[in-house]
């Protein structure tokens, strides 16, 4: 009568570890009915401007790839056409400079091999969207791509998941043709604050958009590592978002920091990803 048990109990551990999978999102079971907007993303500023990828002022550290496994979900990346090849770097390319498609074979390689968590990258672009394209299908991409449009409801974060659309862009330059729906001007999406320490104005950005850019930086002309440690350090980090939730009542998704490998960066995202009463956008 036990003839069988074996493939039953192979047949239990499939679907074990596939529930057990799939009740995962961006690494928690509870974010996996929330939807893209109900859901705060740890951000880095200038992600790529880290010294261990050699640039002079980095803002962090350690690179995208140490990022990602770290936890950051969110990328601002400053894009530039140099001799018909899409390079990042922050204001001058003698300062440090990589071609985009490095990071983007890092975010690839992150999204096969973590297939229950969703990226977004925010480009500040000074080259077209027909590169960006490129570039993104020579870094086989274009498959994890999300389209959204400004006026439906952001899916859940199972959604994604399951349709295996993890990949969400925005850039601040407005030139997508209508073929190019996955490239998302941002300001049709999205408000910001004014960056800087103690500002929950409004700066950039209608209000009334569902997604909000948490400017948690205190970047001038350079990032400053001992500026970061201070201001992303709890109870202030923690306190100062919450009072911006409570004044604007719009939760904080994209928290963008420098150097956030130092203070509760993390710990403040999560923080607010468990909080009970979200604000309904």
């Amino acid at each position: 009568m036990f003839k069988h048990l074996p493939f039953f109990i192979s047949l239990f551990l499939c679907f074990s570890t596939t529930a057990n999978v799939l009740s995962q999102c961006n690494g928690s079971d509870d974010l996996c009915n929330k939807r893209y907007n109900e859901v705060a993303y740890l951000t880095t500023h200038n992600s790529f401007n880290s010294s261990q990828d050699s640039f002079l002022f980095p803002n962090h550290n350690t690179n995208i790839e140490a990022q990602l496994n770290f936890g950051v979900r969110a990328f601002m990346i400053d894009v530039y056409n140099v001799n018909g090849e899409s390079v990042v770097y922050h204001g001058y390319s003698f300062l440090g400079s990589k071609p985009l498609s490095t990071y983007l074979d890092t975010i690839k390689y992150f999204l096969e091999t973590n297939p229950n968590e969703i990226i977004t990258l925010i480009l500040e672009c000074y080259t077209t969207a027909n590169a960006i394209e490129r570039d993104l299908n020579k870094a086989e991409l274009t498959n994890y791509l999300h389209a959204q449009d400004s006026i439906s409801n952001w899916p859940k974060l199972k959604d994604l998941i399951n349709s295996n659309k993890r990949l969400v862009v925005f850039s601040d330059k407005s030139d997508a043709t209508p073929k190019q729906d996955w490239y998302h001007y941002v300001w049709d999406f999205a408000v910001e604050n004014k960056y800087g320490e103690i500002n929950c104005e409004y700066n950039r950005g209608n209000p009334s958009n569902k997604l909000f850019i948490f400017n948690h930086f205190v970047t001038s002309t350079i990032g400053s590592f001992t500026k970061a440690k201070r201001v992303n350090s709890n109870p202030y980090f923690f306190n100062y978002i919450k009072k911006c939730q409570l004044l604007k009542n719009k939760l904080p998704n994209f928290i963008t920091v420098d150097f956030y490998e130092t203070g509760d960066a993390l710990d403040v995202v999560k923080q607010f990803n468990s909080q009970s009463l979200l604000v309904e956008l």
